[in-house]
């Protein structure tokens, strides 16, 4: 990220001027009370947002200029366990973690390999089955993670990975 500023429209300034290099294998963490600003930086990221001002480069490609039809595929090399789950409440557990590795062509094999790899990681292969509402916070968390990781991504990408873990 370079110089990238975030305004919302109700004036409000989530980032001013930030300043960023992450190299390939680097662990980062941002810390601070609720709104910092550590989800707004983190959509801009996966270009969830784009900046107000500035320039956000993800493996070379200054993705605040990518055309809406090129999302998908830098979508495709980032996992992401956002802070409010979104989970696929009418699927099961399995369904939730086959349908992004579906949508980038997995095989049928390719798929039933890495979701029971992740769920065995995870802690849920007992629970591959059941619909995320009957699960416990904490394993609707590790679901999420699990299906984050299950295309093992380039960016792991986590707002809150911990919070509804016991």
């Amino acid at each position: 990220m370079f110089h990238v500023y975030k305004n919302y429209p109700n004036k409000i300034q989530a980032l001013r001027d930030i300043n960023i290099h992450i190299k390939k294998g680097e662990f980062v963490f941002f810390i601070g009370p609720t709104g910092a600003g550590k989800s707004t930086f983190l959509k801009l990221i996966y270009r969830g947002i784009v900046p107000t001002k500035g320039q956000v480069i993800v493996d070379g490609i200054n993705i605040a200029r990518l055309k809406p039809g090129y999302i998908p595929y830098l979508r495709r090399n980032i996992g992401i366990v956002f802070q409010d789950f979104k989970l696929l409440y009418d699927r099961t557990v399995y369904e939730n973690i086959s349908f992004g590795l579906k949508a980038i062509g997995a095989t049928n094999f390719e798929i039933r390999q890495q979701v029971k790899k992740v769920l065995n990681l995870v802690g849920l292969e007992h629970k591959k089955k059941v619909k995320p509402h009957l699960l416990a916070g904490g394993e609707q968390q590790k679901l999420c993670i699990a299906r984050a990781i299950a295309n093992e991504p380039l960016i792991l990408l986590t707002d809150e990975p911990t919070g509804n873990l016991d």
